[in-house]
């Protein structure tokens, strides 16, 4: 089997907004739940704002607790699937990047540290209050949807802007996030990173990275480093591990095969990189899973 790609257009409400999507999560769980009731990816941006409920949320393998207060946040291509243990309640918005730069100037999608890269952490608990001031938010950028006027799309936008910038604040003031201060360094990161889901598979070395960034391997690792704690080495291994992952679970190809897909040409080696940095071997991986 493989994962299945869902667009933003499957999920049009008026024929007009495309590019945007919001609704409450009862909501949408009821009306795609056929489409979204086992593991998938998306083409878009999404955002999650639980206020009720309780299970987990799996993000590219790793298992996050569902529960009020949590929001979630997930870029295009990365896997994910919900189980509920409860019932649960909030709001789910979210859009493609060509809505984003069309009606938000001046800060790129990559700015907001949420979605900065593959290695931002996807979860974040957020107090009662903060609660309260995104619910208001969430409600009228529901009107404003439902509404589809001319200047919905300018409102909705502005709306985005408010909801991202109040989690940023407090993504950016969690200590258990790591999220880059240096915005020159940031937009190396964010370089660095379009780079290696480029150029991995081929280039497993950080530097060919930093030779294309025009800078020294040592620079770019301590922007790696900043940026997230780990370094350029520990960055493209999680790259190849994630990528391999996918492929052992949605690809009925051998392992051999998948080897050679990822630009191992020695499997041994493959096998001892996966063990080494996953914590059990392919097959074992693929078994479990």
């Amino acid at each position: 089997m493989s994962f299945p790609r869902l667009p933003i257009e499957k999920f049009d409400e008026n024929g007009l907004l495309q590019a945007f999507y919001i609704n409450r999560f009862s909501e949408h769980l009821k009306k795609y739940h056929s489409d979204i009731n086992h593991p998938h990816k998306h083409d878009f941006y999404l955002t999650v704002f639980f206020t009720k409920g309780k299970g987990t949320h799996d993000i590219d393998f790793n298992s996050y607790p569902i529960e009020a207060n949590t929001v979630f946040f997930l870029q295009p291509e990365q896997i994910h699937d919900w189980k509920f243990e409860e019932e649960a309640e909030g709001w789910i918005l979210f859009h493609s990047e060509d809505f984003y730069k069309l009606y938000s100037t001046h800060f790129e999608l990559h700015h907001w540290p949420f979605f900065q890269s593959r290695d931002s952490k996807p979860a974040l608990k957020i107090d009662g209050k903060i609660g309260e001031v995104l619910l208001l938010r969430f409600r009228e950028m529901m009107e404003e949807y439902q509404l589809n006027t001319s200047h919905s799309f300018l409102k909705i936008a502005s709306l985005s802007q408010l909801i991202y910038s109040d989690l940023a604040r407090i993504y950016d003031n969690n200590e258990s996030i790591s999220a880059p201060k240096n915005s020159r360094y940031q937009n190396h990161f964010h370089q660095f990173m379009e780079l290696l889901n480029a150029n991995y598979i081929f280039n497993k070395n950080a530097s060919f990275y930093a030779e294309k960034l025009a800078m020294t391997t040592k620079h770019l690792h301590r922007i790696c480093l900043s940026s997230t704690g780990k370094s350029t080495t520990q960055l493209i291994a999680e790259r190849l591990i994630l990528e391999t992952k996918r492929k052992l679970v949605s690809d009925s190809k051998s392992i051999q095969e998948i080897a050679d897909e990822l630009g191992f040409e020695n499997y041994p080696y493959f096998h001892l990189f996966f063990k080494k940095h996953a914590g059990e071997t392919p097959k074992q991986f693929r078994e479990r899973n």
